[in-house]
């Protein structure tokens, strides 16, 4: 009775092993198509700036709105990937410590 049930418990672990394994290999993944994403928005606003040195286009009512909507962009995946980078940070500077 006892076999059967390590048995079951090893094949249970390995299963769950397995699904942990690929759901951290997809949400990898996921991370790095937002770090993308965050790098072509930055990027994207500095052009923006480049191009828009003196303020004109900004200002302007239609024009502006695409600017600020990168700008809103760009702060929500700062808010979310930093907050997570800082999140590390810390947790590796308590370790330093102890």
């Amino acid at each position: 009775m006892w076999w059967i049930l390590i048995i079951l418990f090893f094949l249970f672990s390995v299963v769950a092993s397995t699904l942990v394994y690929f759901s951290l290999k997809r949400l990898n993944e996921y991370e790095l198509i937002l770090i993308q994403f965050q790098e072509i928005l930055e990027y994207a606003s500095e052009r923006l700036k480049v191009v828009d040195a003196s303020g004109h286009f900004e200002s302007d009512d239609e024009i502006g709105f695409i600017f600020e909507e990168v700008k809103q962009l760009q702060e929500l995946l700062n808010g979310i990937l930093t907050s997570e980078e800082t999140e590390e940070n810390s947790g590796a500077k308590e370790n330093e410590k102890n």
